[in-house]
């Protein structure tokens, strides 16, 4: 959308807009009214190109905030909804091991409340 053309063709008008007072001054009145106006419609283009760009821009990234705000949210009642059932109800946490004499059977089982 934003392409290279369209920033040439207003870089192209500003400085035909720029150089049609100097080209009036010279003793081309007529050169320098039609520099003048067709710089106005280049560089008019090229602006109205840019002020596109940045509304679909501008609209994006609002978008894109909107969006990211909300998982920011839903995560935050998450972490808190796992806090408060971890405060209500302790786990235990209970792992079996093989003992360290592997002539024996017998399983070492360690409680961890967390």
């Amino acid at each position: 959308m934003f392409e290279l053309e369209t920033l040439l063709a207003f870089g192209v008008g500003a400085g035909l807009v720029a150089l049609a007072p100097m080209v009036r001054r010279m003793g081309h009145a007529n050169l320098g009214d039609s520099m003048g106006q067709a710089g106005r419609s280049m560089a008019k283009g090229g602006i109205k190109v840019g002020v596109a760009v940045a509304g679909v821009a501008s609209s994006t990234v609002r978008t894109f905030t909107k969006h990211a705000a909300e998982a920011a949210e839903s995560l935050v009642d998450l972490v808190a909804e796992a806090k408060a059932e971890m405060e209500s109800t302790p786990v235990d946490v209970t792992v079996a091991k093989p003992a360290p004499d592997k002539k024996s059977s017998k399983t070492v089982v360690t409680s961890v409340p967390v």
